[in-house]
């Protein structure tokens, strides 16, 4: 935890109420908001909850072609109005706006398990994580902040499905930027849910607006948009990494928070047990979907047997099933282009799967995508595992002779945004936090340690 964040107590009678609450929710239609209005095009999707599929959340307009086009010349129209007012003026509205989701912290947290599949403690995590990001914004946010402002697109995946949009959303808005959000397709409703909170709050129409779209189609459209003056890409999905490699203007701010790796070398740790547990946290958490979820360990000879041995003890241990029981480690992948996913690269690595990658089938589980993690060694260093992140509960090991050449493993690897190490040799960490060339580095602990919404910042959305 950050020295300027929150902790909050968690509470898991005023959880399991918010839950069972949002189970009975009114299902209901969702239009893209453009301009305040509620724009349809009755095209309708309906998506469904990971854990059950046989909980959905009403309908959601599929955009027709065009929609983000008009999203931000709408954003354009606005932006002029919303840039003028004093920042005092405008970080009111997300004072009001951190109230309002403090006060509603639960059954915002219960959506997010119904939406994604996190656990209880996963779900409050991400509110939390939401709940410190507008804080900071507010405190941070000062007069005299000079650059400027525009349409800014902000394009987000499953793998922080509140706190990533939200929290970018907030720090653009603040700095006097309007914004097209465009969340997942695959949990829309949290967003949708401070969606609502802002209108009754009384944001002027046209700063945010809100579209979602089942077939990816939109995300480029906004992406090309000329008129943006930045936009932010965060997650995991192929439509996110293929806009790495779009052709967009040169004068374009881009805020890139895409999932990678998030390796971690393991150099004489002293508990091995303890060296488990967090590698185990790191990898499997949200099954693996975080943004900053491990799928690469590099493990100094020496200590390869004790950790291995040490991992496939702990790993049994796991509960995977439900994520609304409050024992449960781990709950579903997040859609079924996952599961098959997840099915294809473990069948692939078949032979080298030390552990897991069977589906978990009992009553509970039936009707969701629920897998047991896999750990997985002996790979080709070519093989796409080894280097690419997959975004799914696979943890694969590598054994390197030395510590050196954990550096190296580490320099060849696409990290993403963070890498970590566990040692107790302290001129090992020294060595990796002077030379690993990521953004976070993480020493002795859980990559769970690490919060998404990294550029939300005020001045991260100024030219």
């Amino acid at each position: 935890m950050r020295d300027s964040e929150t902790h909050f107590s968690y509470d898991d009678e005023k959880f399991e109420a918010a839950f069972q609450a949002a189970l009975q929710n009114k299902k209901k239609d969702h239009p893209s908001y453009i301009g305040g209005l509620k724009v349809a095009s009755g095209h309708l999707f309906t998506p469904k909850s990971p854990i059950d599929s046989s909980i959905v959340f009403g309908t959601f307009q599929e955009p027709e072609s065009g929609t983000a086009e008009l999203a931000v010349e709408v954003a354009l129209k606005n932006h002029p109005q919303w840039s003028k007012l004093s920042v005092r003026e405008r970080a009111k509205y997300f004072e009001s706006l951190l109230e309002t989701v403090k006060a509603q912290r639960y059954r915002l947290a219960a959506m997010v398990l119904l939406s994604t599949g996190m656990t209880r403690q996963e779900s409050v995590a991400e509110v939390d994580n939401l709940i410190n990001t507008i804080s900071s914004v507010c405190k941070n946010t000062k007069d005299g902040l000079k650059g400027k402002t525009g349409v800014w697109g902000i394009i987000t995946s499953f793998n922080s499905p509140l706190a990533s949009p939200i929290g970018h959303a907030v720090a653009a808005m603040a700095a006097g930027n309007t914004v097209v959000v465009m969340p997942s397709k695959y949990c829309p409703v949290p967003v949708f849910m401070i969606y609502e909170m802002l209108e009754a709050i009384g944001l002027p129409a046209g700063v945010m607006n809100l579209i979602v779209d089942r077939k990816d189609c939109s995300y480029e459209q906004l992406a090309n948009d000329p008129e943006l003056e930045g936009i932010v890409i965060s997650g995991s999905a192929e439509y996110l990494e293929e806009m790495i490699f779009l052709m967009v203007d040169d004068e374009l701010k881009v805020l890139n928070e895409l999932k990678g790796m998030n390796p971690i070398i393991v150099h004489r740790p002293g508990d091995a047990k303890a060296a488990a547990r967090d590698i185990l946290e790191s990898a499997f958490r949200y099954s693996g979907q975080g943004l900053f979820s491990t799928s690469k360990i590099i493990i100094t000879a020496e200590d390869s047997n004790k950790i291995i041995n040490a991992l496939l003890e702990k790993v049994r241990e796991l509960k995977i099933g439900d994520p609304a029981d409050a024992d449960t480690f781990s709950g579903p992948l997040i859609s079924e282009e996952s599961g098959k996913k997840f099915i294809k690269k473990t069948d692939e690595a078949r032979g080298n799967i030390l552990f897991g990658a069977k589906k978990v089938d009992n009553e509970t589980t039936r009707n969701g995508l629920y897998f047991t993690p896999a750990i997985i060694t002996g790979l080709d260093d070519d093989h796409d595992l080894m280097y690419m992140d997959s975004g799914l509960p696979i943890l694969c090991i590598k054994t390197v002779q030395d510590f050196d050449s954990a550096l190296q493993e580490i320099e060849e690897t696409e990290c993403g945004l963070s890498a970590g190490i566990i040692s107790k040799d302290q001129r090992a960490v020294e060595r990796f936090l002077s030379e690993a060339d990521v953004m976070f580095k993480f020493v002795n602990e859980s990559s769970a340690s690490l919060k998404p919404a990294v550029y939300a910042r005020a001045e991260a959305f100024l030219k």
